[in-house]
């Protein structure tokens, strides 16, 4: 089955292979999709890849209401539970990133492995609601979603990609999963996530946690990655 049901909203998920369950989890404005080129790599290293779409995310039902970090992760929690998995490994980008550390806290002991990439430990500061608010507007305006990408494309991946076949299968795909997004539903998403805060919960952290940032990240700076991977009991950073 791919999908469950979580309050009444209606969420989507893949499952794909036998082994070790891994949860991939995407940024905001996008979907499970994103990590196509991964779920097989993964598969062939034996693991179990599950990723889900986020609430109001690719085939996820849409929202009415603000929806922050800890409700995509009790969701998760509900998919975890569906499926009957015990342990499991977790990677989470950006948005993903924060579902996942919120996770990793709720589950110390079930959770073997955390990867988090260009994410957030804390979001419940006027910077990041100056942010979001922005984010919250443009998704608002018509074709909403479809113009937040065109917008940032070209700071989303590097130049020397964007040319090359991958990159334009990647900005496809991207396209195609924002122009089918309800863009005031995702603006619920972008000011319901900015009252997350981790920060004081990071040595919480009992399992290997790696965290990894893009050089030229300007959202999320590589300093903050290598900042959580130091205060991280058993933290690296790439």
């Amino acid at each position: 089955m791919a999908f469950y049901t979580m309050q009444g909203r209606t969420n989507y998920y893949i499952s794909a292979g036998d082994g070790r369950p891994v949860l991939v989890l995407h940024g905001i404005s996008n979907s499970g999709r994103a990590w196509a080129p991964q779920v097989p790599a993964l598969m062939t290293a034996g693991y179990r890849a599950i990723v889900p779409d986020h609430a109001e995310h690719g085939a996820s039902g849409t929202l009415s209401a603000p929806f922050g970090v800890k409700d995509m992760a009790d969701d998760t929690e509900a998919l975890i539970a569906q499926l009957s998995i015990d342990k499991f490994d977790l990677v989470g980008l950006s948005l993903g990133g924060m579902v996942a550390l919120e996770l990793a806290l709720r589950h110390p002991q079930r959770v073997g492995r955390l990867i988090v990439v260009n994410s957030f430990d804390r979001t419940a500061t006027p910077e990041f609601r100056a942010m979001a608010e922005g984010w919250a507007r443009t998704f608002q305006q018509p074709h909403g979603p479809v113009l937040r990408l065109e917008q940032n494309w070209p700071s989303l991946v590097l130049p020397g990609f964007q040319e090359t076949a991958d990159g334009l299968r990647t900005r496809q795909v991207w396209h195609g999963v924002a122009a089918s997004a309800d863009g005031p539903s995702l603006a619920h998403v972008a000011r319901g996530i900015t009252n997350f805060d981790a920060a004081d919960r990071i040595g919480g952290l009992a399992m290997p946690a790696l965290f990894i940032a893009g050089e030229l990240d300007r959202m999320s700076p590589p300093e903050l990655s290598r900042a959580l991977a130091e205060r991280a009991p058993h933290g690296a950073y790439r």
